[in-house]
Order: C-alpha cells, then structure tokens, then sequence
C-alpha cells in the first residue's frame, strides 16, 4: 500500500508524531489505518474494509504485547 501523502512530508509527520506521542497513539498505527482507508477511497465499495482494519488493530496489538514482554 501507498503511505498518504501526509506522512511523506516532513512537517507534516513532524505534527503527526507529536500528537501521538502526546496522545499515547502508535504513529505506525495510524499510518497504517490511513492506508486502508485510502485504499477503500473512492472505490465506492466498503466490502473489505472492516476486515483490513482489523487485520491492522490485530497486528497492532501483536506487536505491542510482544514489545512488553
């Protein structure tokens, strides 16, 4: 998948970054989840799109739990 186009400019991620880690979000997350939905966007079609967000939480959370232990 293609990273949107906010996450290439450095400013821009610069921002991103900081919101989340002020937030306590995973920045990788959030790219991720970007991705799928510009993958979905103007497809027209939602079919599939709740299944590849989960697939994107679900590898989230493998790799946090994986990370505290």
């Amino acid at each position: 998948m293609r990273t949107p186009a906010c996450f290439e400019d450095r400013d821009t991620r610069a921002i991103i970054d900081d919101l989340c880690r002020r937030n306590n979000i995973d920045t990788q997350l959030i790219v991720e989840l970007c991705e799928v939905v510009e993958k979905f966007s103007g497809s027209g079609r939602k079919e599939g799109l709740a299944s590849d967000i989960s697939t994107c939480i679900d590898s989230y959370l493998t790799r946090s739990g994986s990370a505290k232990k």
